[in-house]
This record gives structure tokens, sequence and C-alpha cells, in this order.
């Protein structure tokens, strides 16, 4: 079976025990998170133990599919971000855990303003790029932070663990499908550039509308995604057809060079 650009309907666990293994180089993953969304078929409340435990099972997968060069990304909460590594720090390289500055409506007594990006590779050889972007990815970009400062004085850099200004989309109005954790186009394009070359097959076995199917293609990458409501791949097959028209949601200006891994390790 060709594996390389497909969007796939079914259960990740499933779907991915059936792929031969070390074909994936580049794995994207923001699943549920036990915060009893309405993703349609998934229920997503779950006990502690049985949630931590369905992590595991599509973990083990991912882990299986990825090449010996592959990385993976794994977008979570703090709280599972705990669980998460140590289960990954047993089979998988940590490289880093970037902070993505998202500030979240307030439940308790300290309100919640950042995700985890766990970062991990199969091997100490893998894919990491050196990018260049329109802006210096440690400054504040919401809209008070830009009218307060020049952001054309803004010296270009390499981005570092904490990711501020690429936001999450909090208003329908500004998803391009309607789906309750729809993420920015820019914070794929800064996984997939810096994490994949051209042609490689990148896979997101929570595909929802398709962000990651659609920014891999933009950038020349190989997409397979999966996602277990059918209404959810309707909308991502058809997303990714008319992939050009989201070409200018995309932020970065060159493709990236290789980097030295010495100065990010």
């Amino acid at each position: 079976m060709n594996y390389e650009n497909k969007i796939i309907n079914g259960d990740c666990i499933d779907v991915m025990k059936d792929f031969p293994p070390d074909i994936v180089d580049l794995a994207f993953t923001d699943p549920p998170y036990n915060l009893e969304k309405d993703y349609g078929l998934y229920v997503d409340s779950n006990d502690k133990e049985n949630y931590i435990h369905w992590t595991e099972q599509w973990l083990m997968e991912i882990i299986r599919v990825l090449k010996p060069t592959g990385s993976l990304y794994l977008l979570t909460l703090p709280k599972w971000a705990i669980h998460h590594s140590v289960f990954l720090d047993k089979f998988l390289y940590r490289r880093n855990t970037i902070a993505w500055d998202a500030l979240s409506t307030p439940r308790g007594k300290i309100m919640p303003a950042h995700y985890s990006l766990l970062f991990y590779t199969k091997s100490h050889s893998y894919t990491f790029n050196q990018i260049e972007t329109k802006h210096n990815w440690t400054h504040c970009a919401r809209a008070k932070c830009t009218q307060e400062r020049n952001t054309s004085s803004l010296e270009k850099r390499p981005f570092s663990d904490i990711w501020s200004n690429v936001h999450r989309i909090k208003h329908r109005g500004k998803r391009h499908a309607h789906h309750p954790t729809q993420l920015p186009f820019s914070f794929m394009e800064r996984i997939i550039l810096s994490s994949s070359n051209r042609n490689d097959l990148v896979l997101d076995p929570f595909l929802g509308v398709g962000t990651t199917a659609i920014v891999s293609k933009l950038l020349r990458r190989k997409y397979l995604g999966i996602e277990i409501n059918p209404e959810y791949v309707q909308e991502s097959r058809k997303n990714v057809e008319q992939a050009s028209t989201f070409r200018s949601r995309l932020e970065l200006i060159d493709q990236p060079q290789p980097r030295d891994l010495s100065t990010f390790l």
C-alpha cells in the first residue's frame, strides 16, 4: 500500500498497526486532552489511568513507524507532558520541551498560559533545519504588543524553546473549518520546516480538519493523516485539495538550510 498523501478514516491505533515500521520522517500529534471537548465520535472524558494507557498505545505505534532518523512532536497540556515524558524517555531521545505561550481562560488561582510541545527523536541522527523568519519568535506578537513596537526593527534570530508570537485560534471566524482545537498554520509550519525536508513523509494521527496535511503539501512534503470522525475526514480532504488558497497564512520567508546540531542540543 502507498502511504503517501493519504487521509485515512479510522481509529489511529488500529490504523497504525497496519503500517510497516520505519516509514515516517516526522510525526506530529495534538491529541484530545481529556477536557470533555466535543470531537464527535471520540469521548474526551476518561479517568486518569485510562487516558494515560490510551496515549501510550498510540505513542508506541508512532515510535514503531518512525524512521531511525525520524522526529516526534507531541503537543499537550503541562499536566500530561510529565506523564508522556516519563514514557517517551524509555524509547526515544528527548531534544526539547517547548513552551507555547497561548493564554487560556482562567480555571484556577494561577492562569494557564502555555502548552507543552515535546520534541523527541528516534536516534542521534535526525533532521533539524535553520529557519529564517519574518519575526523574532521570542517577542510577543499580540495586537497590543505589535502596536507598541516597531516590528520591522526586530533582529532575526533562531527560535528558542519559548514560542511567544503564534497564538491559539480562539474565534470561529478565524478558523478554516469547524473544529474545537484547530491549530494556526504558522505553528505547524515551524515544526514541519525545522524537522523535515522536501518529499519527507509527515504523519498526524489526529488530523482533525487537515491543518498538518495542508501545510505539508504547501511545503512540498508528503502527508499521512488519520482521523476517526468521518465528517472531519471529508472536510480535511476538501481542504487539502484547496491547499493553495491557504498559502497566505504561512509566515516564513525562506526554505531552511542545514544547521549544526551542536548549537541546539
